[in-house]
This record gives C-alpha cells, structure tokens and sequence, in this order.
C-alpha cells in the first residue's frame, strides 16, 4: 500500500441526488500488489517455478499470505495462462476433489463456479484429487496426482 497526494476527495452520498461531500486536500491510501506479484481484478498473482506437490505448493502461498489461485472466469484463466513461462509449463491451481471424489473445490474457499477442463477431464485417473492448468496443446485443466511435482501460481487478495 501506498500513499499518493490528490488535490481533494468527493463522495456522492446518495446516487439519486448530485449532492457531493469533499474532504480538503490530503492523502489517500491505494493497494497495489507487492514486488514481483501482477495485479488482475482486486487480486495479486505470482508465478513460482520451483516443482512441489500439491500440498507443498499450497503451504507456500500460505507463507505468502495466499492460496493456490483459483478461477473464477474466463479472462482469469487466460490471465493465469500468461504468466507461465511457456505454453508447455504444468502449473497447479487451487482446486481439488481429495474430500469427496467429484467435488472440486478452490483452497482459498471460493465458490467453484467456473472450470476449463480438457476433453474427457478430470477422469481421477490413478486417484488424481488435484487440478493443473495449462495440460497439453489445448491449454486446459487436467486433474493429476496430488503428490505430482510442478510449479504453482499463488494469488492473494489486495
């Protein structure tokens, strides 16, 4: 967070009237994302190129104060697709089935509200319970085996 200097601050109180309150020039607040997280919508994003397993990666983005990210809409997904380093890097996301098979569901305790999983995905396949981004040419989900090794992205709120 940091401050910026504006020349005054005016707050419509009431959206059916053109009544406005300002507040004499001062200092305000804005959040932006930390060194070397990317803004997008009212979250931050990081990418983390070290392999670990599902769980590991998870307890990393807690480190971070954050979650493995999750997905909530197409243009997020793209989002997500451009911070990986190349269009062949698997990369976990928040999402798995390990309480109930069938059940996705997103680390961060978001609702599960969009997918983009690959033709015939997820299968749980050999007991797969986690979700990666960027599976195959068609750059989609494919549920994989939790203890899989491969990068991550975290995302955190503002």
């Amino acid at each position: 967070m940091f401050s910026i200097l504006l020349t005054g601050i005016c707050i419509m109180s009431n959206v059916n009237t053109t009544r406005l309150t300002c507040r004499p020039t001062g200092y305000t607040d804005i959040d932006v994302c930390q060194y070397g997280w990317t803004n997008f919508g009212v979250r931050c994003y990081k990418f983390f190129s070290q392999s670990g397993n599902w769980i590991a990666a998870e307890k990393n983005c807690v480190d971070q104060h954050a979650n493995l990210a999750s997905v909530h809409n197409e243009q997020e997904n793209n989002f997500l697709m451009g911070l990986l380093p190349s269009t062949t890097t698997r990369c976990w996301l928040g999402v798995q089935d390990a309480v109930e098979e069938g059940q996705w569901l997103w680390s961060d305790g978001t609702p599960y509200d969009y997918s983009n999983w690959c033709s015939n995905e997820p299968n749980n396949l050999n007991l797969e319970n986690c979700g990666e981004i960027n599976w195959t040419s068609d750059r989609c989900w494919n549920d994989a085996s939790c203890s899989t090794s491969m990068g991550y992205v975290c995302a955190k709120d503002l």
